[in-house]
């Protein structure tokens, strides 16, 4: 669990950056979000990638989702357990299929994640602190790319970090796709070859 003074840090944070969003005119968010979609598909081609459905105000989209299904990409999402854990579902422009258990990201050659920012330095991911995917990209495959979807301006040079935080690979904004310089460079078609203690 995080220390009280990394937790209002990272709290301090995600008001600043929810605020931003929420004042984002929906002109802004969805161009934005077809630049970010654009990014995405330009250099995808994993057969299975699981994603999300986004929240009003995310850079993801549903559209994406489609896109991909329509590419005939197997796409995951999550549903979040009682505890906070994440199962995994196929998607289907026609709705989420049934639960496929926790394990089922461990399938998926890229991995499309949510975040409120993150870290240029070392991958740190800033998410709503819930933990969740945190707890789920410990089941991610060895190997696999995990990419955060956001805005321009939310990739930062630094952010406040915790010993169960889980880096992210690559962020893809509005202004294309960053691989992050800590990491070993990323296929973004999802044949990646990370070291196997990743």
């Amino acid at each position: 669990m995080d220390d009280p003074d990394l937790a209002a840090a990272k709290a301090e944070l995600r008001e600043e950056l929810l605020a931003a969003r929420h004042a984002m005119s929906q002109q802004e968010r969805s161009a934005a979000r077809a630049a970010v979609r654009a990014a995405v598909l330009d250099s995808v081609a994993a057969p299975c990638v699981a994603a999300y459905e986004p929240l009003r105000t995310e850079p993801g989209s549903v559209e994406l989702l489609a896109e991909l299904v329509a590419r005939d990409v197997r796409v995951l999402v999550p549903i979040t357990r009682p505890d906070r854990d994440l199962e995994w579902a196929a998607w289907t422009p026609a709705g989420r299929g049934p639960s496929l258990g926790v394990a089922a990201v461990g399938a998926a050659g890229l991995v499309l994640v949510p975040a409120l920012a993150v870290a240029r330095t070392d991958g740190t991911r800033l998410g709503r602190g819930g933990g969740s995917y945190d707890r789920s990209l410990g089941r991610v495959a060895p190997g696999t790319a995990v990419v955060a979807l956001l805005f321009d301006g939310e990739l930062r040079a630094q952010l406040p970090r915790g010993p169960l935080d889980v880096p992210v690979s690559a962020a893809v904004t509005p202004s294309g796709w960053t691989t992050l310089p800590d990491d070993p460079p990323a296929d973004p078609a999802g044949n990646v070859d990370f070291p196997s203690g990743r």
